[in-house]
């Protein structure tokens, strides 16, 4: 059986989780992860562990922070008046909230803190920060480079 090389189009599971062993994702088989190894469009150590498998083979790599989704990043955790948003929507620590920056682009936070009169918000992706323990299996070799 062929073994996986850089070019090549496969198509993979993948199940993630905090060390505690909280899941953070997992896909099936209705929704495979379809990557060409070695393009730079995944997670380059997840791209570097699928050279040399083989399909139905399955490998665990541990991801520390930088390789996953960064740092968490003190300078994201900003504090946001309560006037900003609709009195109608009701917000709490915890909640997941988008807001809309007047140069047109969105941010999502998480609200971490609140008071009388602000939230402190934290746009760090909700995994910053985070080592994470991903299973990978490979279904298929979809399409082999030339050798």
């Amino acid at each position: 059986m062929e073994s996986i090389k850089e070019g090549d189009k496969v198509q993979i599971l993948c199940e993630a989780k905090l060390e505690t062993g909280e899941l953070c994702y997992k896909n099936n088989t209705e929704n495979l992860i379809e990557i060409v190894v070695g393009e730079g469009k995944f997670f380059p150590a997840i791209e570097k562990v699928l050279q040399d498998m083989a399909e139905g083979e399955s490998k665990v790599v541990t991801l520390e922070p930088e390789d996953a989704f960064g740092p968490h990043m003190d300078d994201l955790v900003i504090k946001v008046p309560k006037t900003v948003f609709k009195p109608e929507v009701p917000l709490e620590v915890g909640s997941r909230i988008k807001i809309d920056v007047p140069t047109g682009k969105s941010f999502v936070g998480t609200i971490v803190a609140m008071d009388e009169q602000t939230f402190t918000l934290d746009l760090n992706h909700q995994l910053a920060g985070k080592r994470l323990v991903v299973n990978v299996t490979v279904v298929s070799i979809a399409e082999q480079v030339k050798r």
